[in-house]
């Protein structure tokens, strides 16, 4: 790896470490100190601090979207979502912290609402294929129950359930999945 590629990279992580540690945005002097690089250095590669947000939600999206493979559209509608929902719970879990600054944010600052419209868009297809044959079956009906199942299972009602019901992620994810078999009816 070059060196502008090892420093970009240390940069990453350690955004991403410190957010994770501490539930905050941190100083580009503390991600430089934790990346062992200058604060020029951040300034260089990402074009300050919001390029290097950019970087950091990209990154931590794709490198956990492992967890989200392909759930075979066969058998019982409520085993699939339990295991879509299972899915979900790790991907959110590790994507939160960093997910958190980036939503606050992604109003204000440019380019963090394509990002999240890739991930929700990654996401939906997976809930399409899953529940492919569910939806088949509504016909016209199909663009509105995967809108309302899109929103029962995204990272927005993930939240709600940890963040503003304060539930464990076990029961959160009961929940979600209760809700989605509930709207597929």
């Amino acid at each position: 790896m070059a060196k502008g590629e090892q420093t970009r990279l240390r940069a990453v992580l350690a955004l991403v470490e410190l957010v994770d540690e501490t539930g905050t945005s941190p100083s580009t002097v503390a991600v430089a100190k934790r990346a062992g690089v200058a604060v020029r250095s951040i300034f260089h590669h990402f074009r300050g601090a919001h390029g290097l947000l950019l970087a950091a939600v990209e990154f931590q999206a794709e490198r956990n979207r492992a967890l989200l493979f392909d759930i075979p559209p066969k058998g019982p509608s409520a085993l699939r979502i339990r295991a879509l929902c299972r899915q979900r719970r790790l991907y959110f879990e590790e994507i939160t912290p960093i997910y958190r600054i980036a939503h606050a944010k992604a109003h204000a600052e440019s380019g963090l609402h394509d990002i999240l419209a890739v991930d929700r868009a990654v996401l939906r297809r997976q809930l399409a294929r899953t529940l492919a044959p569910e939806l088949a079956s509504r016909g016209a009906g199909a663009p509105e129950l995967l809108d309302a199942l899109e929103q029962a299972t995204d990272w927005e009602a993930w939240r709600a359930l940890r963040d503003t019901r304060g539930l464990t992620a076990p029961s959160a994810e009961r929940r979600m999945a209760f809700a989605a078999t509930r709207i597929l009816g």
